[in-house]
């Protein structure tokens, strides 16, 4: 029996990975863990897979429609669990100053979450001295000042990121990316395995102003003025646009995060606990206009 000489490993990883994410958007861990507590229980079944394929339609249509109804009126219940094997995959998006990256901390230590912080990510690809394409493409756009080529080359190092064993097998939290409507149309369309919770944290522009200039624990090139000017007029040219595509998907939680810090951690964690997870697009649904 013949064997290739050459195996590309990468293939097979962004195979099994979209694969798994598969699994997760229809549910069919949770129906085949329901057929197999229900047919448990049956009595004279004497064809096992007879019994299945009558009975999976049903079943999967139960689950799924419990979960819709749930997602659609915002119901949250101390009964419901998430899989076992759930690996939470979270993008934290918010203006500078909304405590993104301290939750993205928080959140990771709870759930034992990689964290990927694209900013850093860029910086540490472009410094190394052995340089894959990806990190070559975005010094290339960076030279030219090319922002469409600069957006393209941190995403395809982002992807590239989360394809990683350790991602795939821990789960991850992502911050600073994306920054606008075409980052998260890539993020969530173009990715092999896109997030499955987006966290928008919600917070008016004057505080979050307020809490950059008072942080004096860690002042940074964030506590310049100028500087925090131009982060924040960016974000709000693109918060338009952006949020006009969120409010197609079903992952998407818009968390205040205005209170205090353990009442923004707190509420994030009841959304992602409590709620059961419905990823796709809210199809047929009203969107937000710009």
């Amino acid at each position: 029996m013949s064997s290739p000489t050459d195996f590309d490993r990468s293939m097979l990883v962004e195979f099994s990975a979209a694969f798994m994410y598969y699994i997760e958007k229809h549910k069919l861990m949770e129906v085949m863990s329901r057929l197999l507590a229900e047919i448990s229980v049956a009595d004279g079944v004497t064809d096992v897979r007879r019994w299945m394929g009558e009975n999976i339609t049903t079943i999967g249509v139960e689950i799924y429609t419990k979960s819709m109804d749930a997602f659609h009126r915002g119901v949250r219940g101390d009964f419901y669990q998430l899989p076992r094997s759930f690996y939470h995959r979270i993008v934290l998006h918010g203006k500078p100053g909304s405590g993104r990256r301290s939750l993205a901390y928080v959140l990771a230590q709870r759930w034992d979450l990689l964290i990927l912080d694209a900013d850093v990510l860029a910086y540490h690809s472009i410094n190394k001295q052995d340089q894959d394409e990806h990190s070559r493409f975005l010094q290339e756009a960076i030279e030219k000042d090319c922002v469409y080529k600069r957006s393209e080359a941190v995403g395809n190092l982002i992807q590239n990121r989360l394809l990683q064993d350790d991602a795939l097998h821990r789960g991850w939290i992502l911050i600073n990316y994306p920054n606008n409507k075409c980052e998260a149309e890539e993020l969530f369309e173009g990715f092999t395995v896109p997030p499955n919770r987006f966290v928008f944290l919600q917070i008016d522009e004057r505080m979050a102003r307020t809490r950059i200039m008072l942080n004096s624990y860690s002042p940074g090139p964030q506590a310049n003025v100028s500087f925090m000017d131009r982060q924040m007029a960016q974000f709000r040219k693109s918060e338009p646009a952006l949020n006009s595509y969120l409010s197609q998907r079903r992952e998407v939680v818009y968390v205040d995060a205005s209170p205090c810090f353990e009442q923004v951690k707190c509420e994030i964690i009841s959304e992602l606990t409590k709620t059961p997870y419905v990823l796709g697009k809210k199809y047929g649904e009203a969107n937000a206009k710009i």
